[in-house]
């Protein structure tokens, strides 16, 4: 990018995302064949990431970020560009009806029905209904061009399932895990020191009739107030970094089948139990062959994605000023 232009989008960064437009002056950035790419279409990408930046980053690093933020930026329209020449040049079409049920689904989900708040929301933009048609158009017809690409039916081969899995071994590691079940007796909202604690002395009956025998998924239906309660106080199976510090020292010391002392926190009162108990270990390739399986398969899938933009650069006119 040549310097007049890193000028202008170094003089947005200072400005800020929400500096009028007329505040800066526009220009080209790029040409793709017969499509203009301008610096406020670049700033319309990078507007939204800015105030992140500024707060994150100050003087030659936040410059870095935006040189890059830009740099992705421009990318990306360069592709848009490329994928609407492509859907063009091929002689496809997209029904108006298509484009109407994506505006009509736009204006229920994200304007509650309200043609007059969407249209409101259009002029702050400074765009007309046509204008942002048109552009829905564009995102419609980019999307069914990236989603034909990638509906290529695609096999993995049990090998390169298996490499993947040697070469990522980490990434199947598993800590200890419990499958564990709680109890959760809250306390009293003023509750004094030298009063008699009737939350406590109900959280020591429910320990005296686990101590006999009772069932605690049938005495966390009935007494838990914890949002597992319906569940019998169910927390499935989880690792200790899920469970607070007290509870976690508490829980991973017992062993399968065994409930815990009364808990005490400072908002009431825990009883824990271990259902099972699964020492670390990693993975095996039995569990892990299907997740590998769709993570191979979305990598082809970016891959051919790369590819096709490769093509549709390497037969365009591209210039960046």
């Amino acid at each position: 990018m040549k310097a007049r232009v890193w000028l202008l989008l170094a003089g947005l960064a200072i400005g800020g995302a929400d500096a009028p437009a007329a505040d800066i002056m526009d220009g080209v950035v790029a040409v793709v064949n017969d499509r203009v790419i301008t610096l406020s279409e670049v700033r319309m990408v990078i507007g939204p990431i800015l105030p992140q930046l500024q707060r994150d980053f100050r003087g030659e690093e936040l410059n870095a970020k935006l040189r890059s933020l830009q740099t992705d930026a421009i990318n990306s329209l360069i592709e848009r560009a490329l994928i609407l020449n492509e859907f063009k040049t091929k002689g496809y079409t997209i029904p108006e009806n298509t484009i109407d049920r994506e505006l009509s689904e736009i204006i229920a989900s994200e304007f509650n029905n309200d043609r007059g708040a969407f249209t409101r929301t259009l002029q702050a933009q400074n765009l007309t209904v046509t204008q942002y048609r048109e552009k829905l158009r564009e995102r419609v017809i980019i999307q069914a061009m990236r989603g034909r690409k990638g509906q290529q039916y695609l096999v993995i081969s049990p090998h390169r399932i298996e490499q993947y899995y040697k070469d990522h071994l980490k990434d199947f590691a598993v800590e200890d895990q419990i499958k564990l079940r709680m109890i959760f007796i809250k306390k009293a909202p003023a509750e004094g020191d030298a009063a008699p604690d009737a939350r406590r002395k109900l959280g020591e009956e429910i320990l005296g009739k686990l101590d006999a025998g009772e069932s605690f998924e049938s005495l966390a239906k009935l007494y838990s107030e914890g949002k597992e309660a319906k569940q019998g106080g169910d927390w499935g199976w989880v690792g200790k970094d899920v469970l607070r510090k007290e509870l976690g020292e508490v829980a991973f010391q017992l062993k399968a089948k065994q409930h815990s002392k009364l808990i005490e926190t400072a908002e009431g009162y825990y009883l824990l139990f271990v259902e099972d108990v699964k020492p670390a270990h990693t993975k095996p390739l039995t569990e892990a062959r299907d997740d590998i399986e769709k993570i191979l398969i979305e990598l082809q899938r970016d891959k051919m994605q790369d590819e096709w933009i490769k093509t549709l650069r390497a037969k365009a006119y591209i210039r960046l000023y």
